[in-house]
């Protein structure tokens, strides 16, 4: 297994549409794109089938996936570069330092799909929703681009949602305790990762938010 890792970690960096934490492109992800068209990430996306679907969606969009392990990214790449999806890239950085790579406003939206929720409280400082987080999240964003955030651990959205009342400078825009039995939610929210299949099969329901930040 360890060998396996090694080749697709390999192989991740031959791919034209992967790009690593020694590489810093901020302020330049439009020219990678050679567009001007607005760009969202995926935070900790893992296989980004999340952000797949989206780049196939949109192709007027772009769409960066982001995390610590590059074997989870490989096959993503591998199968936008097969379909031709000229709209999405991967990057391989840990998150602590994320505001280092894009510079101020150069992204529209924001999404964390289920994260790992770090249930000990010593390990808070780890969840990808703290006050730390959201200020490195608010640099990079535009005015108006929206931070949206689902998971299957009610702990973790109870624990979300204590940070952002404690917060003066953000505006929940939608919420929901269980996402595929509410309306009036945007349609992008719905669209349901390999983990989250399971999770459903497992009767558990998927907590959902999204928000804006104030200037």
């Amino acid at each position: 297994m360890a060998r396996k890792k090694q080749i697709r970690n390999q192989e991740y960096l031959e791919l034209e549409n992967c790009f690593t934490r020694e590489q810093n492109y901020a302020g330049k992800w439009k020219e990678i794109f050679g567009n001007d068209h607005p760009i969202t990430l995926e935070l900790g996306c893992g296989k980004a089938e999340f952000s797949l679907e989206l780049a196939r969606k949109y192709p007027e969009r772009n769409y960066i996936g982001i995390d610590l392990k590059p074997d989870r990214m490989w096959n993503a790449a591998s199968k936008a570069l097969e379909e031709g999806l000229h709209n999405i890239k991967f990057l391989w950085i840990n998150l602590n330092g994320i505001s280092t790579h894009f510079s101020q406003g150069e992204v529209m939206n924001i999404w964390i799909t289920f994260p790992d929720p770090y249930p000990k409280n010593r390990q808070a400082k780890h969840r990808m929703i703290n006050p730390a987080f959201l200020k490195q999240y608010k640099a990079i964003m535009q005015p108006g681009g929206k931070l949206l955030f689902k998971t299957d651990s009610l702990e973790l959205f109870h624990y979300s949602l204590e940070v952002f009342v404690s917060q003066n400078d953000v505006v929940l825009k939608e919420l929901s305790f269980d996402l595929h039995e509410s309306e009036k939610i945007h349609e992008d929210a719905m669209i349901k990762t390999s983990y989250e299949k399971i999770f459903l099969r497992m009767g558990k329901t998927i907590n959902y938010l999204s928000l804006e930040f104030l200037p």
